[in-house]
């Protein structure tokens, strides 16, 4: 998933959390990985997966909806004790804070236009050379980003705060294409029509751009070494008993989990 870059700011330090209340970050604006539902409850696949880690680990969590690129910087001041919300294992992330081992692993798409010639793209170099100068959307403080400013250097990168303002400039063409995992491409191009919207090139992960990362973790601070045990347990049972592949097949359709 989803995203990255850490801009560390000022702010008030929230009081440590107990052992039996954990809080949990995320940003409630990806479907299937995380939304509002209309009761305005937090739903979809990470919310099922930091659940079930709960459970397992006997701990109360608080899930607390934050826009996504204050989930990490949020995260190092004591904000939250945990953040779950397709956060993608990067090296750079890496530095900052903790991250659980992998439960998941999803590929991304780039959309354009119908009638746009770079969805013929068969590789990620033909995408690179299609879209050298093109005005490319990406959500902000995500792996995309990062993608688009190290491997499109020459293109107009512009950024949103939801995956929804980018399908919508995509259609009224004030953007040519734009990057997101795949998953959340596809109720966007569902919901606006493929007479619209249109899959560009293959799927890509980090074989094509090392910026994508190693999958997606869940975060903590530096120094949780306990904490971090007690979570990569309860992860890699997870994933070997099917039970994040039954949760990914119940919100996309089919397989995210960390192979």
């Amino acid at each position: 998933m989803k995203r990255l870059t850490i801009a560390l700011g000022l702010a008030l330090i929230a009081p440590a959390a107990s052992a039996e209340n954990l809080r949990i970050g995320t940003s409630a604006d990806y479907p299937p990985w995380e939304s509002v539902d209309a009761s305005g409850e937090i739903i979809g696949f990470d919310k099922d997966i930091g659940d079930e880690i709960c459970k397992r680990i006997s701990t109360t969590c608080a899930w607390q909806n934050q826009a996504y690129d204050g989930l990490l910087p949020g995260l190092q001041v004591g904000k939250f004790d945990l953040v779950i919300s397709g956060v993608s294992i990067n090296d750079e992330r890496s530095q900052k804070v903790e991250f659980s081992v992998a439960y998941a692993d999803a590929p991304n798409s780039i959309v354009v236009g119908a009638g746009n010639e770079t969805a013929d793209a068969k590789s990620a170099t033909e995408l690179q050379g299609a879209l050298a100068k093109a005005a490319i959307g990406v959500q902000t403080g995500t792996t995309h980003e990062q993608v688009v400013r190290a491997n499109f250097p020459d293109a107009d990168i512009r950024v949103y705060e939801r995956p929804d303002q980018i399908a919508d400039d995509l259609i009224a063409g004030r953007i040519d294409a734009g990057l997101m995992e795949r998953s959340a491409w596809e109720p966007l191009v569902k919901d606006r029509g493929s007479d619209k919207l249109i899959y560009a090139g293959p799927l890509l992960t980090s074989a094509d751009f090392q910026e994508f990362g190693k999958g997606q973790g869940v975060a903590m601070g530096k120094g949780k070494t306990e904490l971090k045990g007690k979570i990569d347990g309860a992860v890699n049972a997870m994933l070997k008993d099917g039970t994040i592949r039954t949760i990914s097949e119940k919100w996309f359709g089919y397989n995210v989990s960390k192979k």
